[in-house]
């Protein structure tokens, strides 16, 4: 009887050990599913953090484009400042909300100084159960260039011969000291770059053109590109008929801004109906150090050629609006030597044929910022009357840029075009290759903004460098 009375309260203490581990066992399971569960629920809005971010951010950015900080903009004038601004967002009583009682807000501290002005943002999220999430963020931003990329238009694309299409960087070091590089083989690189707003599909036609880089459509899906045969799109060594999908960016955007001409006084001529030098001999410059002329069209046939002296900066302003008010024919030519450049902002039609602009020697191109055409027909006017003509014909080369987002601008022949154009609608008919300047995107800035540099404040030593602009 005592045997089974010790064998009975042996198996109750085993039955009591097991029984305490698996309690224990469960509690620490419990603990760390629950562990688990909030840092799931901190990583969820930590997130959210990183969108409320980006939502202070985005405003900044959107005052600057608009020139415009206080009142609905939900910025104020810091104190003892003339270029710094605090902004809380969605205001500062009142916050986003989230599920699980979840809010949040945003402050964001704006300095519009200098060139390139700075953003900080700091996202706080306040959990349900009080702690919080706290993100920084700053911004740095800069001018946005008309020729980020060197092929553009709002609509189609269309390339029919045998046309190349790759890159190179005249001006590398950005150093007007520093010799130009013109392009050639050696220098060439497979970053060209073509791009398409439009979402149609197929609205960048390759057909049996090389394009040595990059293409960028509206849309996102590879059909708004299509190829030919022998056709390709990607780097050096791409296969007939392939588009390499690495090299395409889908959601493709951009600002296409209305361009008018400079205001300040120019000269007014007669309408350039022969051959002409420019500037007169009598004529001075403005305080730039440029001519400015006014002039109602330029037509050019035959043999005439409209030179502009060396060593001078031109800049013409076409008045007639309708028509073709740029014209050259035969074997007429706009001549700019090497040490001259030439600005011209036309709005009505534009018709270049013939030997074309000559901006350099007859082979040896100029830096294409050399020569600069705008088209200033603007959106409204382009929406009630059509879209301004550009067609550029012929077999000598192109070096310039083009600028005209509302106009059809059609190259046509077997010379290369050197530089960057961007339109609402382009082709490309013949075999002559397009080379964009790399250094384009760097100079010839537009009026809106673009995001040069981001970081997060990863460390305490970061955040407190901007602690008393944030301290609103």
């Amino acid at each position: 009887m005592r045997s089974l009375r010790s064998n009975r309260g042996s198996a109750l203490i085993v039955a009591l050990i097991f029984g305490g581990l698996i309690a224990l066992s469960l509690t620490s399971y419990m603990k760390l599913a629950l562990t688990a569960t909030r840092l799931a629920n901190r990583a969820f809005y930590s997130n959210a953090a990183e969108n409320l971010l980006d939502t202070g951010l985005e405003q900044a950015m959107w005052c600057l484009n608009n020139n415009t900080y206080t009142g609905t903009a939900g910025f104020a004038l810091r104190t003892g400042y003339t270029t710094q601004y605090q902004g809380t967002f969605p205001s500062a009583s009142t916050y986003y909300t989230f599920t699980q009682g979840v809010k949040g807000q945003v402050k964001v501290w704006l300095n519009t100084a200098g060139s390139t002005p700075h953003a900080v943002a700091k996202a706080i999220i306040t959990l349900g159960d009080g702690t919080s999430i706290i993100k920084e963020s700053d911004i740095y931003v800069s001018k946005r260039s008309y020729f980020n990329n060197g092929l553009v238009a709002k609509q189609s694309l269309t390339f029919n011969g045998n046309v190349a299409i790759d890159a190179w960087s005249s001006d590398p070091d950005a150093l007007a000291s520093t010799a130009a590089i013109p392009y050639s083989s050696v220098v060439a690189v497979d970053s060209g770059q073509i791009a398409s707003l439009s979402v149609a599909v197929a609205s960048i036609s390759v057909g049996n053109a090389d394009v040595y880089g990059y293409a960028s459509v509206g849309g996102s899906s590879i059909a708004d590109i299509s190829v030919g045969s022998t056709g390709r799109v990607g780097p050096y060594g791409t296969a007939n008929g392939v588009i390499d999908p690495t090299r395409v960016t889908y959601d493709f955007t951009t600002n296409f801004p209305d361009v008018t001409a400079p205001t300040t006084p120019p000269v007014t001529i007669a309408a350039i109906s022969g051959t002409s030098i420019l500037p007169r001999i009598l004529d001075l410059p403005a305080a730039d150090g440029k001519y400015y002329y006014s002039v109602p069209s330029i037509t050019l046939t035959g043999s005439n050629t409209l030179t502009i002296t060396a060593g001078t900066n031109v800049v013409i302003t076409v008045t007639d609006t309708t028509g073709t008010t740029v014209k050259g024919a035969g074997n007429s030519e706009i001549d700019i030597p090497s040490t001259s450049t030439l600005t011209m902002y036309v709005a009505g039609d534009i018709s270049l044929t013939g030997n074309g602009v000559v901006n350099g020697t007859s082979t040896i191109p100029n830096q294409p910022i050399a020569f600069q055409l705008y088209g200033t027909r603007s959106a409204t006017t382009a929406a009630s009357v059509g879209m301004q003509d550009i067609a550029i014909k012929g077999n000598g080369y192109l070096a310039g840029v083009v600028y005209a987002p509302n106009a059809n601008a059609a190259v046509n022949g077997n010379g290369d075009t050197y530089g960057a154009i961007v339109c609402n609608q382009a082709r490309m008919v013949g075999n002559g290759n397009f080379h964009f300047d790399l250094s384009l995107a760097n100079t010839l800035s537009t009026s809106s903004w673009q995001v040069s540099k981001w970081r997060e404040f990863s460390t305490a030593t970061d955040r407190a460098i901007y602690a008393d602009e944030l301290n609103f």
